[in-house]
């Protein structure tokens, strides 16, 4: 899968926890450069999307962090406009989900 998504921008939504985090590297590892966007109610949620940031820079790829106020549609448009604006476009919007056992 290395190389598959080279030059492209993913805007990856919901990656704000451990989770998600492989999928966020996943997309790294093919080629693709990342707006890591997710809700950020807490200061340490926006520090976990931070994280995941700089293990995607690590991996030589662009990434820039977008910390969602809140789960709605205006919050969604503004994440692709950032990745936009700071990655040159978006190519691809990844939605992630969680399901939690009780």
């Amino acid at each position: 899968m290395a190389g598959y998504l080279t030059g492209k921008v993913v805007v990856l939504f919901g990656a704000g926890n451990d989770a998600h985090r492989g999928v966020a590297v996943a997309l790294a590892e093919a080629g693709a450069d990342l707006a890591i966007a997710g809700l950020a109610p807490e200061l340490s949620d926006e520090a976990a999307l931070h994280s995941i940031a700089n293990e995607i820079w690590a991996l030589g790829r662009r990434s820039t962090v977008v910390a969602l106020p809140k789960d709605d549609a205006l919050s969604f448009a503004g994440a692709v406009q950032k990745a936009t604006s700071e990655l040159g476009r978006a190519d691809l919007v990844v939605r992630t989900s969680a399901i939690l056992n009780a």
